[in-house]
């Protein structure tokens, strides 16, 4: 039989346009905070995309998705302590730093950011600029390469990109039958990217490539719902240390089936192997909230706040669950400016039970902090 081939390419986030959701491509009335959360990264991506990426099948659409990840220090900043740590960074990439020195910045602007330092964040979204392919092209392997004997197979490469702009030094975290991943490492070889700058200083860095393979039938084909969720957890068995893998299932149990009893601990596992991914730490956050661990609730959420203040797609459900948490520990200035905020950034095709919520939690904390009584931050989507 002869298999067709699929061209990959790099997954575009668009700026914005104006869409109007279907009824069709909204979230089901039951669906998971997991669920909601996903649906609404999704639509702030791209609003018509809601079941491509989300109804269908979160991880599977075939493409190359990729990230950078520099081995930058992790501080942990009181506000007050984030000026001077910001000025100085800023002082350092002034002059001519060194590589070491230049990381060390990188590290020292998140923490800054981190602690809610705002010229920080803006320093970071204008002057932080990832590698960027400017010659070379990757394809899909030929021949049929499969894991698992599915019509998918997942390679996820941990990479380096130089200050030449070379990829090289690249470790397999997920691999397919046949091995195609070597393919794709000698195709990357042959790649040239811009290196990754901060404030125009190059630096070689960390880089991540996953290829989602499909081989033969039309474009819409679907696997069931438990080919899918089996898949997924076959991933996670064969590669136990990537946090894709483990993302790919939460993904799936959080749409799927949330009720799950193995959906906190595959959750606190993905969160572990990745967790300044936004999804992952909004989630694992709501988790604590329900639990009443509110400053661990925002401890997890700090990566995902931080992408709202710096303007990259505000998650309703991200300040949702940041209101909670600041609302479970009697903060109430913080609490209700959050919430207020998730309420007025929610779309206006969004469900209207949703809207309903978000609404009707803001009085409760509106009326809790006005005069204390029991309103709990934990209540929501199930």
């Amino acid at each position: 039989m002869r298999w067709p081939l699929l061209f990959l390419f790099l997954l575009v986030v668009p700026t914005g346009c104006a869409h109007r959701l279907r009824p069709s491509d909204l979230p089901p009335p039951a669906a998971s905070h997991g669920h909601l959360a996903l649906a609404m990264e999704a639509f702030l991506r791209d609003p018509a995309s809601y079941e491509q990426r989300v109804a269908r099948n979160p991880v599977l659409a075939g493409g190359i998705s990729s990230g950078t990840s520099l081995e930058a220090p992790v501080l942990e900043l009181e506000a007050g302590q984030a000026p001077g740590v910001f000025n100085d960074a800023v002082q350092t990439l002034a002059g001519k730093p060194t590589e070491a020195q230049i990381v060390q910045a990188l590290g020292d602007l998140h923490a800054a950011c981190d602690a809610d330092h705002e010229p920080a964040c803006q320093f970071l979204k204008e002057q932080n600029l990832p590698p960027a392919r400017i010659q070379g092209w990757v394809t899909h392997p030929k021949e049929r390469s499969l894991s698992f004997r599915s019509e998918y197979a997942v390679v996820v490469l941990q990479c380096r990109i130089g200050l030449d702009g070379r990829v090289r030094d690249c470790q397999v975290i997920e691999d397919g039958s046949g091995h195609p991943s070597q393919h794709l490492i000698a195709q990357l070889g042959e790649s040239r990217y811009r290196p990754w700058t901060l404030a125009g200083h190059a630096a070689s860095t960390s880089y991540a490539f996953t290829f989602n393979l499909r081989y033969g039938g039309p474009a819409d084909d679907e696997l069931s719902l438990e080919q899918r969720l089996g898949w997924a957890r076959l991933r996670v068995a064969h590669f136990p240390q990537s946090g894709g893998a483990w993302t790919n299932l939460a993904m799936q149990l959080a749409v799927h089936t949330p009720e799950d009893p193995d959906y906190p601990k595959v959750l606190a596992q993905a969160h572990a192997l990745a967790p300044r991914f936004q999804w992952t730490a909004t989630e694992m956050a709501w988790l604590r909230v329900q639990a009443g661990q509110y400053a661990a609730a925002l401890m997890a959420l700090r990566p995902a706040l931080r992408r709202s203040v710096m303007g990259e797609h505000p998650n309703p459900y991200v300040l949702e669950t940041a209101a909670a948490a600041h609302f479970g520990l009697n903060q109430c200035p913080e609490a209700l400016a959050e919430q207020q905020k998730a309420v007025d950034l929610l779309p206006a095709e969004w469900p209207a039970q949703e809207r309903e919520r978000f609404q009707r939690k803001l009085r409760d904390y509106q009326s809790g902090c006005a005069a204390p009584k029991a309103v709990s931050a934990a209540t929501g989507p199930r």
